[in-house]
């Protein structure tokens, strides 16, 4: 789990890290820009009609001569287009020297210029020996006309695809040209100009305001009219009313050819049709701009985060969709964001680590594809090995190819020269008495379609030995129907014929066994039989003696005992007692064995229980100076659910051995405490010697003393025998804890009535 998070984290941090770099160094710059081209043919519009082009074209330098042409022809087609009171005329060529020939024409365009008042003429900002410089028109022409530049400037790639609205060398500033176009009839547009701010050009120029151009439908065109046609009066002044006209350079080889990303008709894109694509987004208010550089850097990163959200939460199956559908979502939102608030959101960073955050995934999952692979080869071959049976593939030419460790072991020091050793040089079999071939055997389970099982067959090894064995063999069918190899499995039933034979002794070994035991069985049932008529029949004359023993204590006035008669008779009597109770206890066990004892449930006082055990115990305790401690912490109204005769009988039981096996000077603790709402367990806890972990083992099992037979404490071994199996006769349980050398605790649990 560690090594799985571990591995998400490194992925985010690549992917954010990946963002950040490619943000800041716009390295996919060239892939925005073809995506930028790609939606501005989606976007563009029809050109606006209220842009006419008068063109040089070549039909009118054929007809006005070679460019450029004397400054009266200028004047006349100004003074042509004043009647029509255009909005706005821009002539898009410089008049930056005057005519020293003849200077009277360079008066003619001046007052032309003068008396229209609508025109704007370009200013060129270029170069010259690594100064930039200005080109103006001539100072007469200048008074009289609007200045704009008409400079274009060209991304990395070399196209142009934007203009800026303000360009300033040192303290001149001028409007691009479409903007002093535009400007003439809407001045209010100065006060709020669109595009991004600000950026510094090389040198000393000074850029502001970029906007990129939307241009226009490449199957619409502007109003175009031959500069010839509009002199000669072939065209109507009524088409330039309230129009935007633009005079500029078409023929060929004198226009200025500019790379623009969309082609218009089969031309390419001149000056003059530069500057109309820029005044058509001013009239539609259409100018769009790039995202701010921080806006552009946030949102590719938010972006990078669904990215990774996708990647480490989709499975692999439906990652590639996701990752598809994210990235068309992607530039959806671009073409939306584009058309709605004329901002551009460059998508390729976005789109990048959307599309790595998928390799990156399945590559991992790749990784652990082939690793599960291997872990899967490994344990097919580790499964093989275990295998008991021989398990052998070949080609489908014979050829050995895998051989596990049990055919190993059947063909013993014979194994496969080479790797391609035939299967038909090592084994050969017989069936029914006949020898055969694996390969026939390979071609019959082939035309069966399914495996053939060959059971109890004589297989022989390279002739060195032969076995019993079953032999399967299983052919491995391709695609097409085409042999691929075959499986052979081989079953060694000697082994298990050997198994059967074993199993048949074992049978036989456990039938004495079952006998043993019943014979054993009979003998306990015996014994308790035996047990049970020895003590009635002993008690009868026992009773006799003992009685006749208490008749001789009693007191005779007529006829004394002896001081030393009366001291046997005491012994008689209490060698007597000694052996009724053995009796009794023998009896108790043969009626337990015997399954005749029978116990009456009833209720019991806890707190009567222990008081009267303590009266009976406490004269044998003090006759052996020891102290009897009663800590019954529980309430007195509390009754167990017991026989009270055999309670008592159990608790005197632990009471007497705790007497007998105490040390002098010792203590007896009798305490009750509750184990449960259901069960009270009554401890009774001596200093004896204590007893080893193996000795309580056989605590509970008859005639088991622990080496109490050597000392001069009485008794047969059987109480503690008889105690247990009298608590479980209750639904009790009785156990004991005990430590070498500082004394055992025994108790019984019962259960609350």
């Amino acid at each position: 789990m560690a090594t799985r998070h571990f591995e998400k984290s490194l992925i985010i941090i690549a992917l954010i890290v990946l963002t950040v770099g490619l943000s800041y160094t716009d390295a996919l710059w060239r892939f925005d820009r073809w995506i930028y081209d790609a939606q501005l043919k989606l976007l563009a519009t029809p050109a606006s009609k209220d842009i006419v082009i008068i063109e040089v074209d070549q039909k009118s330098l054929q007809k006005l001569g070679r460019w450029p042409w004397p400054r009266d022809i200028h004047a006349r087609l100004l003074e042509t287009l004043a009647p029509a009171k255009p909005k706005a005329i821009g002539l898009d060529f410089i008049f930056s020297e005057a005519d020293r020939q003849h200077p009277e024409l360079d008066a003619h365009l001046s007052r032309a210029l003068a008396n229209n008042g609508q025109v704007v003429l370009p200013v060129i900002i270029e170069q010259n020996d690594n100064k930039m410089v200005e080109t103006l028109p001539l100072p007469d022409y200048a008074k009289h006309a609007v200045l704009g530049h008409a400079n274009v400037d060209l991304d990395k790639d070399g196209i142009s695809r934007s203009i800026l609205l303000r360009l300033s060398l040192g303290d001149s500033q001028w409007s691009a040209m479409p903007l002093a176009i535009y400007a003439l009839s809407h001045p209010e547009i100065l006060a709020d100009l669109p595009g991004l701010r600000i950026e510094t050009t090389p040198e000393s120029i000074h850029g502001d305001y970029r906007v990129w151009l939307p241009f226009f439908a490449p199957d619409s065109d502007f109003i175009r009219v031959s500069y010839l046609d509009v002199l000669s009066g072939n065209v109507s002044g009524q088409l330039f009313t309230d129009k935007y006209v633009l005079v500029g350079l078409t023929a060929s080889g004198i226009e200025r050819d500019l790379p623009a990303p969309l082609a218009i008709g089969s031309r390419p894109m001149s000056g003059v049709d530069f500057v109309a694509a820029g005044l058509d987004g001013l009239i539609k208010q259409t100018l769009w701009q790039p995202l701010p550089g921080h806006w552009q850097f946030l949102l590719s990163l938010v972006i990078a985060g669904i990215a990774i959200k996708i990647s480490t939460c989709f499975s692999l199956r439906w990652l590639a969709l996701a990752v598809s559908m994210l990235s068309m979502a992607i530039l959806l939102f671009c073409l939306v964001l584009l058309h709605t608030s004329h901002y551009w959101f460059a998508p390729s960073v976005a789109l990048l680590v959307l599309i790595i955050s998928y390799p990156l995934r399945s590559w991992r999952h790749f990784e652990k594809l082939i690793q599960s692979l291997f872990a899967e080869r490994k344990r097919a071959y580790i499964t093989l090995n275990a295998i008991v049976d021989g398990v052998i593939t070949t080609d489908n030419k014979g050829s050995i190819e895998y051989m596990n460790a049990a055919a190993l072991d059947i063909i013993g020091s014979k194994r496969p020269k080479t790797s391609s050793q035939n299967i038909d040089d090592i084994f050969s079999l017989e069936i029914d008495g006949k020898p055969h071939r694996i390969a026939e055997l390979i071609q019959q389970s082939v035309i069966n379609q399914g495996p053939l099982k060959i059971s109890n067959t004589r297989l022989s090894i390279s002739d060195h030995y032969a076995m019993n064995a079953n032999l399967t063999i299983a052919p491995l069918i391709g695609s097409r129907g085409a042999l691929m190899g075959t499986v052979l499995t081989i079953n060694d039933i000697g082994e298990r014929m050997l198994m059967a034979k074993m199993l048949l002794k074992k049978a036989e070994e456990q039938t004495v066994m079952r006998e043993l035991i019943n014979r054993t069985e009979q003998v306990s049932l015996a014994k308790s039989q035996f047990l049970s008529q020895m003590s009635h029949e002993l008690r009868t004359p026992l009773n006799a003696i003992i009685g006749f023993a208490q008749l001789m204590q009693m007191d005779d006035q007529e006829h004394p005992l002896a001081e030393t008669h009366l001291d046997s008779v005491n012994e008689i009597l209490k060698a007597g007692l000694h052996l009724l109770g053995l009796i009794n206890e023998l009896l108790d066990l043969a009626k337990i064995e015997s399954g005749k004892i029978s116990v009456n449930i009833g209720s019991i006082n806890l707190a009567e229980l222990i008081k009267d055990c303590q009266t009976l115990i406490t004269p044998l305790a003090q006759n052996k100076g020891l102290a009897l401690i009663v800590d019954n912490c529980l309430p007195e109204n509390i009754e167990l659910q017991a026989d009270p005769k055999r309670a008592k009988q159990i608790l005197l039981n632990f009471l007497s051995n705790a007497v007998k096996y105490n040390r002098p000077n010792g203590s007896i603790n009798l305490s009750s405490r509750r184990v449960d709402d259901n069960r009270v367990r009554i401890s009774i806890t001596d200093t004896g010697n204590g007893l080893a972990e193996q000795q309580q083992q056989l605590l509970f099992q008859s005639f088991q003393r622990l080496g109490a037979d050597n000392t001069e404490i009485e008794g047969t071994g059987i109480g503690l025998a008889i105690t247990k199996q009298l608590a479980e006769l209750m639904n009790g349980t009785v156990g004991v804890s005990s430590t070498p050398g500082v004394g055992s605790t025994f108790w019984v649990e019962l259960l609350i009535r």
